[in-house]
């Protein structure tokens, strides 16, 4: 066959299947389930009883607060701040908390025991925070060392978010008011300087200057209670305490190595290193007294009351190297299991609260405590891991043991 032929017939193939492709393009696409699928002779097997799964949604976190148990762990996550705040007469007592590194905010109702994220603008490394009284507003540490950031937030429910305002100084530690202001300190080349702001005006004032830098403030409760402020502590220095009320600044005379103090308008509780042992001590600001309190006590650990309920409370621990302290414990060398003690106004008894890890299980390295105006509830975090526990002092049936 000549080759000429072949050409022919190749090309003739070619159109043929060029009009068939052309075809089923245009013409032959199914109208119909039935026309893309055989017909393999089963009957209708549709279930007409089948029903789409139905979503449930997400429950609402809810904490226990109906537990007999007098010791509770409110959060799982670590907490930068956290406040006990009623918004109206109206509305249920709450738990404001703040998550370390997001910066969110929530909220746990004390009555039902729901939580709610309340805001969800994140604040990347937030480490420490203060609420006001009122729980509209909240103060901010976010990052470390020279890296630290300080923001003052309006909180807003309906949009769960915050309104932020920088503060740009070196601040070096702050603390909220009953008033909703926040106080806080800042540090020059030669002085440390106390400060109030108020979120609500965005104003500042000073309240003192000292001349000294490298200090640690135990704030009061208001701007005009008084705040105690003395040098970073550490056992190999020796230390003295200024007392600031209403713009006037005191010498006491408390001093010592490795001392640290708090206090209310009437007393001082303070620890320091004294012949090779750890010890704590009351003063008497009216009087002048001073007693030894009988355990062995840091005051970082402790809380003391104010106006009519001058208590205090510490987290206790039997320190086997006391003539390390308070340094083995700010270092993190020497963890606690802490049990809860209540120590009279005067400082000469301690009457024994709870031991949380007999009642929980758990050894509890409390810090950051805070007891509620009525003395009702005491809040703390585990150094451990942050996170945020309640103990009950006065149970609902208003026993006092």
């Amino acid at each position: 066959m000549k080759r000429s032929v072949f050409i022919i017939i190749g090309v003739v193939l070619i159109l043929v299947l060029v009009a068939v492709w052309i075809y089923v393009l245009f013409f032959g696409t199914p109208t119909s389930v039935d026309e893309q699928f055989g017909d393999f002779g089963f009957e209708d097997t549709t279930d007409t009883n089948y029903q789409e799964p139905v979503v449930e949604p997400e429950a609402e976190p809810v904490v226990d607060v109906e537990t007999a148990q007098r010791l509770r762990q409110l959060t799982t996550q670590p907490v930068a701040g956290f406040a006990e705040v009623q918004v109206s007469t109206s509305t249920p007592r709450e738990v404001l908390y703040m998550e370390v590194g997001t910066g969110h905010i929530y909220s746990i109702n004390l009555t039902t025991g729901s939580e709610e994220r309340i805001s969800a603008t994140t604040i990347p490394g937030a480490q420490r925070a203060e609420f006001s009284e009122n729980g509209q507003y909240v103060m901010i540490q976010s990052g470390f060392g020279s890296q630290k950031e300080f923001v003052v937030g309006e909180i807003s429910r309906a949009s769960s978010t915050l309104s932020n305002t920088e503060l740009a100084e070196p601040i070096t530690s702050f603390s909220s008011t009953n008033d909703n202001r926040f106080l806080y300190s800042i540090q020059t080349n030669t002085s440390t300087i106390g400060k109030v702001f108020n979120p609500a005006e965005f104003t500042n004032e000073t309240l003192f200057t000292l001349p000294f830098r490298e200090s640690s403030v135990a704030w009061g409760s208001d701007v005009t209670d008084s705040h105690y402020v003395y040098p970073k502590t550490t056992r190999q220095l020796e230390s003295f305490l200024y007392r600031v009320k209403n713009g006037a600044v005191t010498r006491l005379p408390v001093d010592g190595y490795g001392m640290s103090a708090l206090g209310n308008n009437n007393s001082v509780f303070y620890s320091k290193q004294e012949r090779g042992s750890y010890q704590s001590y009351f003063y008497d600001i009216n009087s002048g007294a001073e007693n030894s309190v009988p355990l062995v006590q840091i005051p970082e650990k402790c809380v003391m009351g104010e106006g009519e309920l001058p208590i205090t409370i510490c987290a206790n621990t039997e320190y086997e190297f006391s003539h390390q302290l308070p340094d083995s414990w700010y270092t993190g060398g020497m963890a606690s299991a802490d049990s809860l003690w209540e120590i009279s106004s005067d400082g000469n008894n301690a009457r024994f609260l709870v031991d949380p890890e007999h009642e929980s299980g758990r050894k509890l390295d409390i810090t950051r405590l805070r007891i509620t105006d009525d003395a009702f509830n005491l809040y703390f975090t585990n150094q451990t891991d942050q996170t945020l526990w309640v103990y009950e002092r006065i149970t609902t049936n208003a026993d006092q043991n």
